[in-house]
């Protein structure tokens, strides 16, 4: 019995780390983005720890495959999340080809390296097709805030 109520307490405690934040749409129709941990807006997240990224958006096309990308803005300068899997296909909860219309859910992890520099920026993520028509299916731009991790 004691085991029951653990794993039931264990979604519980996850969703208790989870917000939804507020982010400016670019383009596609998101309908909600949640970021895990996180407590406060902008979202801290430690060097050294690990982010999950809940997205749930629409697609406003059809697609065989799907690209994501993931910018930060330091400085005035858009950079690209380094190491990133550009693949949406795979390992982020969503299985292609896309249907039209149809609901998507994807879970992005972002390890943030103890190299990082302490900084508060706005990172714009971007789902869009992978073919010559490069459409965007949904796209979105967020604060968040790199801080020092506990040693």
């Amino acid at each position: 019995m004691i085991r029951v109520s653990f794993l039931f307490l264990i979604p519980v405690f996850c969703l208790a780390l989870s917000k939804e934040i507020k982010f400016e749409p670019c383009g596609g129709t998101v309908k909600s983005v949640s970021v895990e941990p996180c407590s406060t807006e902008p979202c801290e997240i430690p060097k050294g720890a690990s982010a999950f990224i809940n997205v749930h958006c629409s697609s406003n096309t059809k697609a065989e495959k799907l690209r994501l990308s993931v910018w930060a803005d330091v400085a005035g300068i858009e950079l690209p999340y380094p190491g990133m899997k550009r693949d949406a296909c795979k390992g982020k909860n969503i299985t292609c080809p896309i249907a039209e219309n149809q609901d998507l859910h994807y879970v992005q992890k972002f390890e943030v390296k103890k190299f990082f520099p302490s900084v508060q920026t706005k990172a714009r993520f971007n789902l869009k097709t992978n073919d010559d028509q490069d459409k965007v299916i949904c796209c979105f731009i967020a604060p968040v805030s790199v801080v020092n991790g506990k040693d």
